[in-house]
């Protein structure tokens, strides 16, 4: 789906789903669903349709179809919702916030995938009036009752059991539905980032230096923030809203969190660029902040010197060098460097287009590609296996089998939970 086609989706649902809940373009919030004593506001049904055509490129063709998706996410939400009492009642179960924090993160990477450039995705987060931090900040919450719902799921599933008999069963059943086993691949990789260079780093803080400086003389910091800064953090003149200290990066933090109302800060560099960072206001322990974010992109140069040590890696590794000491030495990947850049298995037709590309038909173990580009930056990839795509079958296949058994089991079996929650549970729908 092109860039123009999404966003126009997300503004045709969020103004047919939510249109009626603002007037005089202050939202006036409705109840979409009760269950129990908790309630499903309208304002919460729009964004999870959101996130829905953020994720799964859904674009509605008429208002026949919008309704259906309505109404779709609504019973997911009660479904949900149902869960989630139930999973709050166990006093067992707990979510650390630094699980929620890695569940978010993950969330925001498979959505960028859905774009051809991460740049992309960050512009059309700044055409609805969001950062990445804000998506996070909005999502937070749901991430979180999902990995509650998640685990209670898991502990009431976690003794459900098939036999021999039942997987027969379950392939006599479903043999000629059950999809072929895919084309599929075990990759490992080393990830070269594209760092800037010195030279790049100085300039941009050069220039960012100067921009505050015209702050300080005067000019608006929203109109500079609005015409400078990059990556969609102008949009409406760098305002952050209130935040507190943990939902910004350290450096951020130590920074805007000893300013006093209307104090700007000095030049800052996280992870994201060089800010600058104005206090608008303080309520508690949160602050109203504003801020100019101008990022470091790699000049050509970076990408070419990257792009050299890729081919030097590759050029080595096919003369016999050791791949696992190779990724543990210059892999940027901390999740799987350790590992030797184990990737783990991938059917071909699921990967991004970028890796797709590179490894379809690829069928001899130990051989070396690349590099391939992605928005991580460079990968160098070894084959560690191939599978061909073949139909399943009981004899070579049982293992699999049986846990497409079990999922049906426990499919089925969640199903007459919900059941069971909605006969004890109040369920009212509100919204027309």
């Amino acid at each position: 789906m092109r860039l123009l086609e999404r966003t126009l989706l997300i503004a045709v649902i969020s103004t047919m789903v939510a249109g009626s809940l603002f007037a005089q373009g202050e939202p006036v919030d409705q109840i979409a669903a009760v269950v129990g004593d908790e309630v499903i506001l309208a304002s919460e049904l729009a964004n999870q349709m959101q996130l829905a055509a953020l994720q799964a490129g859904i674009r509605p063709k008429n208002q026949q179809e919008l309704d259906a998706l309505q109404r779709d996410i609504l019973e997911q939400m009660i479904s949900d919702r149902l869960f989630l009492l139930a999973a709050r009642g166990d006093t067992s179960i707990i979510v650390r916030s630094e699980e929620i924090d890695a569940a978010l993160d993950e969330q925001v990477a498979r959505i960028s995938q859905n774009y051809d450039t991460y740049d992309q995705f960050l512009a059309e987060l700044a055409a609805e009036g969001l950062t990445v931090r804000e998506l996070k900040k909005r999502f937070r919450q749901d991430v979180e009752n999902q990995l509650l719902k998640q685990r209670y799921i898991q502990k009431k599933l976690s003794t459900v059991s098939v036999s021999r008999q039942e997987v027969r069963e379950f392939y006599e059943t479903f043999k000629d539905s059950i999809p072929d086993q895919p084309e599929a691949v075990k990759l490992a990789h080393i990830l070269l980032t594209i760092q800037p260079s010195p030279e790049v780093e100085d300039s941009i803080q050069q220039y960012v230096t100067e921009l505050r400086q015209r702050i300080l003389d005067g000019a608006d910091f929203a109109v500079i923030s609005s015409q400078y800064s990059t990556g969609g953090a102008g949009a409406n003149g760098g305002d952050l809203g209130y935040l507190s200290r943990a939902d910004v990066v350290p450096e951020f933090a130590r920074a805007a969190f000893n300013l006093s109302i209307g104090d700007i800060s000095g030049v800052i560099r996280t992870q994201f660029g060089y800010h600058v960072i104005k206090c608008e206001g303080k309520r508690g322990d949160r602050l109203h902040l504003r801020h100019l974010l101008v990022e470091v992109p790699p000049s050509a140069s970076d990408s070419l010197r990257t792009q050299q040590l890729a081919d030097s890696l590759l050029t080595a590794l096919r003369d016999g060098d050791d791949f696992e000491q190779m990724a543990k030495v210059f892999s940027a990947d901390n999740d799987t460097r350790a590992h030797g850049g184990e990737l783990g298995w991938f059917a071909t037709a699921q990967l991004p287009p970028e890796f797709s590309q590179a490894v379809t038909g690829w069928a001899t173990p130990g051989e070396y590609r690349g590099p391939v580009s992605s928005t991580y930056g460079l990968h160098v990839l070894k084959l560690l296996d191939y599978q061909a795509e073949r139909s399943y079958t009981l004899k070579e296949d049982f293992d699999r089998l049986k846990e497409l058994a079990r999922q049906d089991k426990t499919g089925r079996l969640v199903d007459k939970w919900i059941e069971g929650f909605k006969e004890k549970t109040y369920i009212s729908y509100r919204l027309q």
